[in-house]
């Protein structure tokens, strides 16, 4: 399988692509920290509790750009008797803002949807990664709730003292444990994504 689009190509993840990840150089971000935060393991409604029992294993992607590996995109708690899986994307900082993720995310939901025939697909994300939600609202994701997350040692609270950070201080909590971060859940239904893509004519890729 491969997807192709104006900039970007689309393959399944091979072993040697963790190498070249692996290579790839840190972001220059605060933040960067709370991005992969692990999803407590309470943090489940009734709809994904029976996902624990399918859908242990991950299929991956590799996100392409020039010959170059610049992403990865990922599927978990894969649940193929409802339809419905749980995203993941990483990109390499250099290739970020540039809209590739953008290009690369359309291609593998209309794949998705489309060729592996999912009903629904979710995701978590960092509230403070206001680029990321605001992608993936664009994408047709609907906020559905949030959970705190400890925000580890990793990260330097005392970024939120910059007045250039205020707006994000609202994501963030202290407890008797420490510090917290929001993380929003979304999702993102077939007959969205394609009621979305049907009407410019972009629903197929030859």
């Amino acid at each position: 399988m491969e997807l192709r689009g104006p900039r970007v190509l689309i393959r399944p993840w091979k072993q040697h692509d963790d190498e070249l990840a692996d290579d790839w150089p840190p972001y220059n971000d605060p933040f960067d920290p709370l991005w992969n935060l692990p999803r407590p393991s309470s943090f489940s409604n009734g709809m994904w509790n029976a996902l624990l029992d399918y859908g242990a294993y991950r299929r991956s992607w590799a996100v392409e750009h020039g010959g170059a590996l610049i992403g990865r995109i990922s599927l978990r708690e894969i649940d193929e008797r409802r339809g419905q899986a749980r995203l993941g994307i990483t990109f390499a900082a250099p290739y970020v803002g540039q809209g590739l993720g953008t290009e690369a995310l359309t291609l593998f939901l209309d794949y998705y949807f489309e060729t592996l025939r999912y009903h629904l697909i979710a995701l978590d994300v960092a509230a403070p990664n206001v680029r990321a939600v605001r992608c993936y609202t664009r994408l047709g994701f609907q906020y559905i709730e949030s959970d705190w997350r400890n925000a580890g040692a990793l990260f330097d609270r005392r970024v939120l003292d910059q007045p250039v950070y205020a707006p994000l201080r609202r994501h963030f909590r202290d407890d008797a444990r420490g510090l917290k971060v929001e993380f929003f859940e979304m999702r993102l239904y077939r007959e969205e994504w394609m009621r979305r893509r049907t009407p410019t004519g972009a629903g197929h890729h030859g």
